[in-house]
């Protein structure tokens, strides 16, 4: 079976989102990832409002993909590093990424 991560940055959204909408095609199972940059709390972002956020954002995005027979896997860490394990722990042959800045 192949698996694909499709990496969420800045767009949350389901219903339109090409990084999804690629994993979806090339793959029979897609790994819906979010990670949590640590890098985030140097950058004025981790206040608590954008924090709650954030939090409310991805737990939208959680039911969206639980009622598509999905979830949402959110990791803490280096996107890099994080993106890599949850690829290699699911046996991802591709990840889906937006291009541009997040």
């Amino acid at each position: 079976m192949r698996v694909s991560v499709a990496l969420f940055t800045a767009d949350l959204r389901v219903h339109d989102n090409p990084v999804l909408r690629a994993a979806l095609r090339e793959a029979e199972r897609v790994v819906p990832l979010f990670v949590v940059d640590t890098g985030i709390s140097r950058t004025g972002f981790a206040v608590p409002n954008r924090a709650a956020f954030l939090a409310d954002s991805l737990a939208g995005l959680d039911t969206a993909l639980r009622a598509r027979g999905g979830r949402l896997v959110v990791r803490t860490g280096d996107v890099v590093e994080e993106t890599c394990r949850v690829a290699a722990e699911t046996g991802a042959g591709t990840v889906h990424v937006a291009g541009g800045a997040s």
